[in-house]
Order: structure tokens, then sequence, then C-alpha cells
């Protein structure tokens, strides 16, 4: 992100991925669906607790509470329309190269609000949808709702009133494989589903200040541009990216059990205890030095 000091320069980032091997995605770690429930509700237990700490301040936009009542209130909808939705993205992913997808964060995402020039997701859907409908671009938008959208804010409503239609198409559940393979591109307020589609050769316009926001990587200067004319990633520099990306700042491990625990702590004291990989980033490398959103 903004403060982020991994390299933005295709050179530095080359040089940085030849000192390591090529990453293993091979998964070894898996956390029981009971502990991520039991850490959820230790969450909303600590809401109890918020007089003893009159001073907090949550990162989400609304009460733990009312997230929890969006998601049981819209699970039946959801549920009823999951056939209708994954017919929809099959067929969208039958014609591979006629569409582009904004695959939608959280509403409640702090990143998107500290590292993007969009107050929220909404302010962002509203820029988007209003340059593609203004481009008059012969393929198709599908903005998708995260898997874990808490169904607090109506997106269908908020794309008609922006655009006066139906057009772009919004569908619920998130992007499965087979339909961001077929994207003609994506775009992305910093998600991590952008160093997925730059992984799978797929334009990527970014409209924060990701990470992967490389002159090479991602397409640059406008986004009424990319409707017409999305510039696809250097496989060569999205290869090396991702090697310097996972072998300077991953580490196999997690937090939830102690077999995870205890192959991540000993290489967690290493990277502490010796220089880092990464140097200061100068500059915000983007075109004419802003990000813009439309």
């Amino acid at each position: 992100m903004t403060h982020s000091h991994f390299p933005r320069d295709p050179a530095a980032i080359h040089a940085l991925a030849a000192t390591f091997p090529e990453p293993d995605p091979t998964p070894r770690f898996a956390t029981p669906f009971r502990v991520l429930a039991a850490h959820d509700i230790a969450y909303v237990a600590m809401v109890l607790g918020r007089p003893l700490y009159p001073r907090y301040r949550r990162h989400s936009l609304y009460h733990p509470f009312a997230e929890y009542a969006g998601w049981v209130t819209n699970a039946p909808q959801r549920f009823a329309g999951r056939r209708r939705t994954a017919g929809e993205k099959a067929r969208l992913a039958a014609e591979p190269g006629s569409y582009f997808l904004y695959p939608l964060q959280l509403a409640t995402d702090f990143q998107l609000r500290a590292h993007s020039p969009f107050a929220d997701a909404r302010e962002a859907v509203r820029a988007v949808v209003r340059s593609f409908s203004e481009s008059g671009s012969a393929r198709r938008l599908a903005v998708v709702t995260h898997p874990l959208d808490e169904g607090l804010i109506d997106w269908r409503r908020l794309v008609r009133d922006e655009t006066g239609s139906a057009r772009p198409t919004v569908l619920d559940g998130g992007t499965p494989d087979e339909l961001l393979a077929g994207a003609a591109g994506v775009v992305t307020v910093n998600s991590t589903i952008g160093l997925t589609a730059l992984r799978l050769g797929i334009p990527v316009k970014n409209l924060g200040s990701a990470i992967y926001d490389v002159p090479g990587l991602t397409h640059p200067c406008d986004l009424a541009g990319f409707w017409h004319e999305p510039r696809p990633p250097d496989p060569e520099l999205a290869a090396a990216f991702l090697r310097a990306l996972i072998g300077a700042t991953q580490i196999r491990g997690g937090y939830h059990t102690r077999a995870a625990q205890d192959a991540a702590l000993p290489v967690f004291a290493e990277r502490l205890e010796r220089a880092s990989y990464l140097s200061p980033r100068e500059t915000m490398l983007s075109c004419g030095g802003t990000s813009g959103g439309g």
C-alpha cells in the first residue's frame, strides 16, 4: 500500500526476485472452521466490553451487530438465487474477452478508504460504472459483490441509479476462477484479486495505491482508456514481481494452529534479526504522479 517499502521500479523488482527461489504454492496449513468461528464470536463479545474502552474506534463503517443482522437477513435471498447467479457467471465466462470485471471489496474495507481517492466503496462504484457508461465500450461490465458482503448496501440499485439502466450487470457471491480467467480486464481498488489477475496475464487497472501498481504491470494512465485498450502485464515482470513479493514479504505458517505457529515463528525471528530486503520507496510511480478514479 501507500507506505510499503517494496520497490515499484521494474529493474529493482527483477534484481530482488533473483535472490529468491521459485515459490512453492502448495498449501501446508489449514485453519479449522470451528477455530475461525470461535474468533468471530469472541470479536462480537468484545462489543459488550465497549464501556471499558470509551476511546476505542472501530475500523468498520457499521456496528458489528448491524453486520450480523445484514448477513442473517440476506442469507435466504442469496441462497435462493445461488443457482441463477452461477448460471449468469457461467454464461459470461463462456464468452471470454467480452467483459470487464469489477470485483468489489467489503464496504467496510478500511484500506480502500485509507489508500485510495475514494471516501468509501460506494463512491468507487459510482466512479467506475459512470466511466464505463460514458466510454461507449462494446464490452460488458460485471460488478461482482464480495462473497462475505454484509448485504447492507443495495449494489444493484446504486448501479442503476448511477447509470439509469440495468447495465452494468451486478452479480453476487464473489469471482470464480473461470470468470476471472476470461475477463478482458479487471478494475480494482487495491484488492488482492489484482495479483491473481496479473498472474493470469489479465490487464488490471488499479484505482488506489496497491503494491502491485507498477509500470509494466498495471494499465497506465486513465480509466477511460482502459475500457478500449486494456494493457496486459509484462509476463516476465509479473513472474518476477510475484517471486520477489513472496520471497521478501511472505512467511509459511499461520496464527490459529500450533503447527502453523511453529513453522512461522522461527522465520519471523530470523527476518527481524537481519537486514530488510526492502529499501524505502522514493516515489509513487503513477501516470502524471496521481492515481485517479475515472
